[in-house]
């Protein structure tokens, strides 16, 4: 089991590429008495300090070329590694969610802090879109291998909880 990214490693976030990115999974919650929903990338992101890969979730407008003029956009965050990806420094700007107090299946965020989606959102939507070869790869980094009765049991252990902040 990977050791749960810490704030102040170093992650590499692919380059985008509509072709290796697949197509965006659709995140919903509820939100100050209404619905809300938001495009995400699931990704696979290199944790450069340690080795090991982590499962990140990018907002869509802050990592498709077509956005590239939001001041949050990877562009403007990360530093480019060229014919790789960009470089970003864990902190206050990613938030990230787990399976438990010990940091199991850890996944990072990065998207506009004011949106409050519970931590299983994101893992529902990996999981459930697991028909794609990217989605697929993001399902067994949650500890999935064949999407089925399992899934409820993980999430069991974190409905209901927020995003962390690094």
């Amino acid at each position: 089991m990977p050791s749960p990214v810490e704030s102040g490693q170093e992650i590499l976030v692919p380059l985008f590429s509509a072709e290796t990115a697949g197509a965006p999974v659709h995140v919903n919650w509820q939100q100050n008495l209404s619905q809300r929903k938001a495009d995400y990338y699931a990704l696979t992101a290199d944790n450069i300090t340690t080795g090991e890969q982590v499962p990140f979730f990018i907002a869509a407008e802050y990592y498709k070329t077509s956005t590239q003029a939001n001041p949050n956009h990877i562009t403007k965050v990360g530093k480019l590694v060229d014919g790789e990806g960009y470089k970003l420094k864990v902190n206050d700007r990613l938030q990230y969610g787990q399976k438990n107090t010990e940091g199991e299946l850890r996944f990072i965020v990065y998207h506009d802090k004011e949106r409050k989606p519970y931590q299983h959102r994101f893992i529902e939507t990996a999981v459930g879109s697991a028909t794609e070869g990217k989605t697929r790869e993001m399902a067994k980094a949650f500890g999935f291998g064949a999407a089925g009765d399992q899934i409820m049991d993980h999430l069991k252990a974190i409905v209901g909880d927020y995003l962390n902040t690094f």
